[in-house]
């Protein structure tokens, strides 16, 4: 670990960064944009690239609480520069925005599933 890590992690311990999701969850959904009618993907389904993630994705929305899931499958669903943007609009570090996404993208798409089926089917 090099010494600039090693600041910024302890940083973020002493400050309870990687605690802190309101910022983050207000900067994912402006990312993600409205929910989607009934009748189209989710956003994050729309995001799924493969059979594997999306699958992931729907895991997530049918779990009341659905495990943190990798770093890996966060570089999937958003680029680099929105990864950066949830680090820099929130003013987490890189590493704290990305253990707060590992946890709050699957709680995200469970409670983003939940208010597309509230969307009325007129709804645009």
């Amino acid at each position: 670990m090099t010494e600039s890590n090693f600041f910024t992690r302890a940083g973020d311990f002493l400050t309870g960064a990687t605690g802190d999701h309101s910022g983050l969850i207000t900067v994912l959904n402006e990312i993600l944009g409205p929910i989607t009618r009934k009748d189209q993907p989710t956003r994050l389904e729309a995001r799924s690239k493969t059979p594997e993630v999306f699958d992931a994705v729907s895991q997530w929305q049918q779990q009341d609480k659905p495990p943190a899931t990798t770093e890996s499958m966060i570089r999937t669903l958003f680029s680099d520069a929105e990864i950066r943007r949830f680090s820099d609009e929130t003013g987490l570090s890189a590493p704290a925005a990305m253990e707060i996404l590992k946890e709050i993208v699957p709680l995200c798409a469970r409670d983003r599933k939940k208010r597309q089926l509230r969307v009325p089917d007129d709804a645009t």
